[in-house]
């Protein structure tokens, strides 16, 4: 397990970035620093600096976690986390439940708030809960029908730094249930998929990872082997294997049925897969342990081994790339504050007449630099709609792919004579319908991953080329500032060279007067998308895009939920009822299935008809590169407002001679040092976010 070691002011070295606990310690020192460089950006007037750090703060103040339970019914989830909280709180399984979510979060004083559908709140006791979300009476199963989800309040200390865990209903209970676990996996951070070892990894399971989990994030899941108390002692490491042999088997198949083995996103999903995060354990003896207060049960339901693995997938591997964005800001709002200090200490030292010259000068290089923006937008655009034209061949064969599935689900359903009697059709047609439904989905979802994953390669590739830009945009804004810094005196130039040297080289690696974009050292670059496009480069993939969507405030499941809406739509038009005027009037198993076939037809034609696929995923790319151009435009904007501002406020100042200039001077060089400090501890927290995000 990587460690990062937090160093604060004094120089000591606080905290290890190794659990979960450390990650919110880690969390905690980065807000100190932002809110300090906040301090120091509003004493400047650096109001976009102001700005940035407050829209970076914002995020970091809804730093949650949520965990989500998922799994078939009947085996064990909610024994999982009773376990995890190391007391009976939810239902288990044995007992009837209902497709309600029960969530898990912190407080210290115990109690449940049941919320129904209809909107109303209601408080109850924890002893009361199982009256509100199980069938086991005929009264508590009326009322759950009616409750939305229940939230238990209770003082564990695994929920006390922002966790959240979610208790789903089991799936293939009923429809309802599966519904509501679904509705679940775009809203969570990690999922922790339960499989019995008595039952692994069944056909429906498989199709539940392969088609949903896998969809939603493959970096979010861990797989718990419940049971393995019930197995022999010799079979336990044979049957995990297992498990885990067929799990790689499923998602590297999955991988290259939806984007071949020559993609980088296969290379990708083989890289992320590694050895598989697959945890054998009895939560059972381990809630026993816990409530006993038994270690050697403990040890022997193998739950400590899991609980450490879950505690590092929150802190360290999810906490990497959140931590991403924060620190690139602390490096570029430390800058911008440094050079507003030097050029408040440069002006100091010139005449006025001087100062008008350059200031001058400094307005015009600002105007330059918005010309050269617009250009680029403008780039942007035409790139947008080179994209949208890339993904035509793949648009116009989303509708024969999908014909084709359903004409292979027809010919492929093993009829028999005996099916089309009169007594019997009824219910070959829902069957057959049922193959054509799915088969339908799998397509749509399978063609809608690959346009996602070509948007999503699309907008990297985007990104990673205006890094020229953000060089020439940095290049120019340094040129500003020499404008008015060539000539600080020798009295001042060595400490504050140095100071600024320090700090300069610290945040990006850049001398003075050099080009100071990109975290080059560690391989990133990207300063205005929060340090993605870096990263995206060294890794390549969707893991990438998991970095430059957030940088860019798109969600990471953004695409999947608006491009696949065809395929829904096509299940929602056909019922077990559509073709039976017709194609059942015949009894000729060929003709039953041409006729079933020119019915699915007439009813796809009437969905495509309607459709407005081809101008969703339109604009789909054109809000991706929108959100790219205002990320781009929104930082640029706040610089070099910030810069003109500074240097209109000197300007005032210097007409008004309202400078105290020892005092003033003496309170740069103290913003100095403390910047210098923060950093270094930016600097040092950086790389090891590195090594984690590229390990």
């Amino acid at each position: 397990m990587s460690d990062i070691q937090i160093t604060n002011e004094t120089g000591k070295q606080t905290a290890s970035f190794s659990g979960f606990l450390n990650y919110k310690q880690t969390v905690t020192d980065i807000i100190t620093d932002l809110k300090k460089l906040r301090e120091y950006s509003q004493k400047l007037d650096l109001e976009g600096n102001v700005s940035s750090i407050d829209e970076v703060l914002e995020r970091l103040s809804k730093d949650e976690f949520s965990v989500a339970i998922v799994g078939e019914f009947k085996r064990g989830k909610s024994t999982v986390i009773n376990a995890l909280l190391g007391k009976s709180i939810l239902p288990v399984d044995v007992l009837p439940t209902t497709a309600t979510l029960n969530k898990i979060t912190y407080n210290v004083t115990p109690f449940v708030n049941i919320e129904y559908k209809d909107g109303r709140r209601e408080q109850i006791g924890i002893d009361q809960l199982n009256n509100y979300v199980t069938k086991l009476t005929k009264e508590s199963e009326e009322i759950a029908k009616t409750v939305k989800e229940a939230v238990v309040y209770y003082p564990i200390n695994y929920c006390k730094n922002g966790v959240t865990i979610i208790d789903t209903p089991g799936l293939n209970d009923d429809a309802a249930m599966t519904e509501v676990t679904m509705s679940v996996l775009p809203q969570i951070d990690a999922a922790l998929m339960v499989i019995m070892a008595q039952a692994p990894f069944s056909e429906s399971e498989r199709d539940f990872l392969e088609n949903k989990i896998i969809t939603s994030d493959l970096g979010r899941v861990l797989f718990i082997v419940t049971g393995i108390d019930l197995l022999d002692e010799e079979d336990v490491e044979r049957v995990l294997e297992n498990i885990r042999g067929r799990i790689q088997e499923y998602v590297l198949n999955k991988a290259e049925t939806t984007f071949g083995t020559d993609s980088k996103e296969y290379e990708t999903y083989r890289q992320k897969l590694g050895k598989i995060q697959l945890f054998g354990l009895s939560a059972k003896q381990a809630l026993k342990a816990k409530v006993k207060g038994d270690p050697a049960l403990l040890e022997k339901s193998r739950f400590p081994e899991f609980e450490n693995a879950l505690e590092k997938f929150l802190s360290e591997d999810r906490g990497a790339v959140t931590l991403n964005a924060p620190v690139s800001r602390i490096k570029t709002s430390s800058l911008e504050i440094v050079k507003a200090i030097q050029l408040r200490q440069s002006a100091l030292e010139m005449a006025s007449e001087e100062f008008e010259a350059k200031y001058s000068e400094a307005l015009k290089e600002i105007d330059r630099i918005r010309e050269n923006r617009t250009q680029e937008f403008a780039t942007i655009n035409a790139n947008a709609q080179k994209a949208f034209r890339d993904l035509s061949p793949m648009l116009k064969n989303y509708w024969p792919s999908v014909e084709k599935a359903a004409f292979n689900a027809i010919d492929n359903y093993p009829l028999t004579a005996d099916d089309l009697k009169k007594e019997r059709i009824q219910a070959t047609a829902e069957s057959i319908l049922a193959d054509v439904k799915n088969a339908i989905a799998k397509t749509g979802q399978t063609m809608s991953e690959r346009i996602q994953a070509f948007i999503n390669s699309s907008l990297e590739d985007e990104a990673e080329r205006l890094s020229d830009f953000e060089n020439s945009f940095f290049t120019s804004t340094q040129k500003i500032q020499d404008i008015f810094v060539s000539n600080v005196s020798s009295s001042s130039s060595s400490t504050v060279d140095n100071l600024i040297g320090t700090a300069a080289n610290s945040i990006i690696g850049f001398g003075v007067g050099g080009i100071y974009v990109g975290y080059k050292e560690a391989g990133w670059k990207g300063a205005l998308l929060g340090g993605a496009t870096g990263v995206a480069g060294m890794m390549a993939g969707n893991f990438a895009i998991g970095l430059l969507l957030p940088a860019l405030a798109i969600p990471i499941t953004w695409p999947v939920a608006i491009i696949s809406f065809v395929a829904v739509g096509a299940l929602s038009l056909f019922t077990s009822k559509f073709a039976l005027s017709k194609a059942f009037s015949k009894e000729k198993i060929e003709n039953f299935k041409n006729n079933f076939k020119e019915e699915v037809t007439k009813q796809l034609n009437k969905l495509k008809s309607q459709d407005n696929f081809t101008e969703a995923v339109r604009t789909q790319v054109e809000d991706a590169f929108e959100a790219l151009k205002k990320k781009i435009n929104t930082e640029t904007e706040n610089i070099l407002n910030d810069t003109q501002n500074q240097l209109t406020q000197i300007k005032v100042q210097m007409a008004q001679k309202e400078t105290d200039d020892a005092h003033t001077l003496e309170e740069y060089k103290d913003m100095l040092k403390v910047i210098d400090s923060i950093c270094l501890r930016a600097d040092t927290l950086g790389k090891q976010l590195t090594e984690i995000l590229t390990k």
